[in-house]
């Protein structure tokens, strides 16, 4: 079954593997820093230009693990910031500056990042509630480009192979919350009965079909009552490709 969802999945650890460095948090947390230095990147195009696998990047990401003293230069060396305010958040001169620079960049946007919230492209995943979380960046150029204002705008994680090979396990897609009339063809993320689903839409005399992209997973079959009942979240517009 395929998740949209940010799981925390365990690291394998290897006999020869160094033990982690623990720094102690000075403010934001390490997952916070790291995520700011990602920005608008997606989580795969920045650990591969970084230099380390996008599963170590994940669980940093996700708290399930702090980086090893080595993985801590690579990625201090990679985003031009000091192993000090990644690991601690101490910010000397140089950090302060970058900081500043970067909140004064008017290339990107801020949209909401809800990367952490539990959705799905297979059997259905469920939460609480659909709850802001924090923001991410995305560039200014392209939200104009495709006439979408980034208050409309959210970012959501894949994971699973259920819409392989449109969506891809680990990929982020951007969602455009005002985009909520179903239109045949086109993916959405979807509240069914309190589950959460991101699926291809397709319309049938009985009702709406909720399509997975993978043949190995039956589409969802709803009557119309059941059809009425959904609530659209959104349109997907970009993953690895604009849609």
């Amino acid at each position: 079954m395929e998740t949209l969802l940010n799981p925390k999945k365990e690291q394998k650890v290897q006999k020869n593997e160094q033990v982690p460095f623990h720094a102690p948090g000075k403010g934001s947390s390490f997952s916070e820093r790291l995520k700011e230095l990602i920005g608008n990147k997606s989580g795969r195009a920045f650990a591969k230009d970084a230099g380390i696998s996008y599963s170590t990047l994940h669980n940093y990401l996700t708290n399930t693990s702090l980086p090893t003293l080595d993985n801590l230069i690579t990625l201090a060396t990679y985003a031009n910031v000091s192993v000090q305010w990644l690991a601690t958040g101490e910010e000397t001169d140089k950090q302060e500056k970058t900081i500043a620079d970067n909140s004064n960049d008017e290339t990107f946007a801020d949209i909401e990042d809800c990367r952490e919230i539990r959705l799905s492209a297979g059997g259905g995943a469920f939460n609480n509630g659909y709850e802001e979380i924090t923001t991410t960046k995305v560039e200014r150029a392209w939200l104009q480009s495709r006439r979408l204002k980034a208050k409309d705008c959210a970012m959501f994680l894949v994971s699973g192979e259920s819409m392989y090979p449109t969506l891809k396990d680990g990929e982020e897609i951007i969602v455009d919350r005002s985009k909520r009339e179903l239109t045949e063809g086109k993916i959405f993320v979807l509240n069914h009965n309190g589950s959460m689903l991101v699926k291809k839409v397709q319309f049938t005399y009985g009702g709406v079909e909720l399509i997975s992209d993978n043949p190995s997973y039956r589409p969802l079959k709803l009557d119309t009552e059941e059809a009425n009942s959904l609530v659209v979240i959104g349109q997907v517009v970009r993953g690895y490709r604009d849609f």
